[in-house]
């Protein structure tokens, strides 16, 4: 099917698709329209920027359409029995996303669009509730959160979307996704999407499901349009890499994922202190902040977004065509994720990782996945942008490297040179010849026990360990101690000095 016309939808839908200039429907789009519509279970993989979002808001807005809640003559409609779609997701962002992509599909009709999640106020929220809200999308800690105060009611949800789905069953929220199933309707239509489904994850999605239509379109792998390429460097020379790649390159629209919230804030720091306005999204940040860093950033004001990977996932920012990977993240998954960040806008991206070497082993995982040839480049000029001490630092860590390849070459040629000679070793002047030479077996026990006095000790016998342990005492921890005259705690009418000594 080729267009949208082909799947009878309604005049809204179509208008509303319209306004958002989208015309033909993407792969994933084609691949599950049809079975979505028909109310069947559904697991969509498809590669980041591909239209999963749509694939399933279209179908959900449809059959809202169709079966409006029941509505008393002169009353208004109950605001629990609006509530018929719900959509989890994982980062209060990509809750957002959805929302208001529901808002501009749904725009000439009454149906209402809502975003809910945590780290903000509540009361907002729940006179949003109030109010009358058809799609629901939230993430599961404030959902469960409304639902104990008794501002939200799942009774009559008939529709339910886990967006990120890997990311939803992991062992972080399977127990709130549950708590959530349970209180929906057995009799409900479940619409699983994502980029990357990991096989444990797709065998416990298959206990929610039931006889699933499962449409795959180049899932785990990374879009084709993007140019991954990596750099194997030492973790202290990463910072001036980036400020080599966007300085000197003039990049913008920059995204530089982190490890942990603590690298990505002091990551900014330098590159703030190097002229460059940054934007810092991590878990720390209060929505506000993170919102308003991804307003920026989106807007051109900023060239450079830091941030972990609450931002790898579902987030459609058209500004972003560069990808650098400062830390490799933990699954392969978060890697396609992080890589399909760029050039959603459309055109060409790049996504560069910064591979360490404590990363080696772990970096080989990733080529597997990556969906297209990552090519392997060198930094580009760097020494620049480096501070004094770090420069002077990485000279000795290269002349150390230099003199300890120059060892081992000359190493290998000794080995080389006495394999040649059949393996026999030069012994002139050892010990051995000169016993020889004497007419006398050499015996290494005539010298240690030679009974001639030590000069390092002024002709006396070295006092054996043993014979000044003669009366050990045992510490606290078990250890053989032997307390000193001039080590015992000063008593009563006694004083500290050169050693401790009575008072006369």
């Amino acid at each position: 099917m080729s267009s949208f016309n082909d799947f009878a939808l309604n005049p809204i839908l179509l208008s509303g698709l319209e306004r958002m200039d989208i015309r033909t429907p993407t792969p994933i789009q084609k691949a599950t329209l049809e079975a979505s519509l028909q109310g069947r279970d559904i697991v969509g993989l498809a590669p980041t920027g591909t239209g999963k979002t749509l694939a399933y808001t279209i179908p959900l807005a449809q059959r809202l359409l169709d079966d409006p809640p029941p509505r008393e003559k002169g009353r208004p409609v109950d605001p629990s029995r609006r509530i018929r779609s719900l959509v989890l997701c994982p980062v209060r962002e990509l809750a957002q996303q959805v929302a208001e992509e529901g808002r501009s599909l749904f725009r000439g009709s009454v149906l209402r669009s809502k975003a809910v999640f945590g780290k903000s106020a509540l009361r907002p929220q729940r006179d949003a509730l109030e109010s009358g809200v058809d799609l629901l999308v939230g993430t599961p800690g404030r959902l469960r959160e409304l639902i104990d105060c008794g501002a939200l009611s799942l009774a009559h949800v008939r529709q339910v979307v886990v967006d990120e789905a890997d990311r939803m069953l992991d062992m972080g929220f399977l127990p709130q996704v549950r708590h959530l199933l349970e209180r929906i309707p057995d009799q409900r239509q479940m619409l699983f999407f994502s980029a990357t489904m990991p096989k444990p994850i797709a065998a416990l999605a298959n206990d929610f499901l039931d006889v699933p239509f499962r449409a795959e379109i180049g899932a785990n792998t990374a879009v084709g349009h993007i140019g991954q390429y990596s750099m194997h460097v030492p973790d202290s020379v990463k910072v001036p890499i980036v400020l080599s790649l966007i300085k000197d390159q003039e990049l913008r629209g920059v995204v530089v994922f982190s490890r942990t919230r603590r690298r990505a804030g002091w990551i900014a720091t330098a590159l703030r202190r190097n002229g460059l306005s940054v934007g810092l999204v991590h878990g720390n940040r209060s929505q506000a902040q993170r919102q308003r860093a991804i307003e920026r950033f989106s807007a051109g004001e900023l060239p450079v977004l830091v941030a972990t990977d609450v931002a790898a996932r579902g987030l459609h920012i058209s500004a972003i065509e560069t990808v650098i990977n400062y830390d490799l993240p933990v699954s392969t998954e978060e890697y396609v994720h992080r890589v399909g960040r760029a050039a959603h806008g459309g055109g060409v991206g790049n996504a560069f990782s910064l591979v360490s070497p404590r990363e080696e082993d772990h970096w080989l995982r990733f080529r597997s996945v990556a969906g297209t040839k990552v090519g392997r480049i060198d930094p580009p000029p760097y020494e620049h942008w480096m501070r004094e001490v770090d420069l002077e630092r990485l000279q000795k860590t290269r002349d150390g490297e230099k003199a300890l390849k120059n060892f081992e070459r000359k190493a290998k040629l000794r080995e080389e040179q006495n394999a040649a000679k059949g393996g026999r070793r030069n012994t002139k002047g050892s010990r051995g010849d000169k016993s020889k030479a004497s007419g006398k077996k050499y015996d290494p026990e005539d010298h240690r026990s030679s009974s001639k006095p030590d000069a390092r000790h002024g002709g006396r016998k070295k006092k054996k360990k043993s014979d000044a342990n003669a009366n050990p005492k045992f510490g606290a921890r078990g250890q053989v101690t032997r307390r000193l005259g001039k080590q015992r705690p000063v008593s009563k009418n006694e004083r500290p000095g050169g050693g401790v000594r009575k008072v006369k």
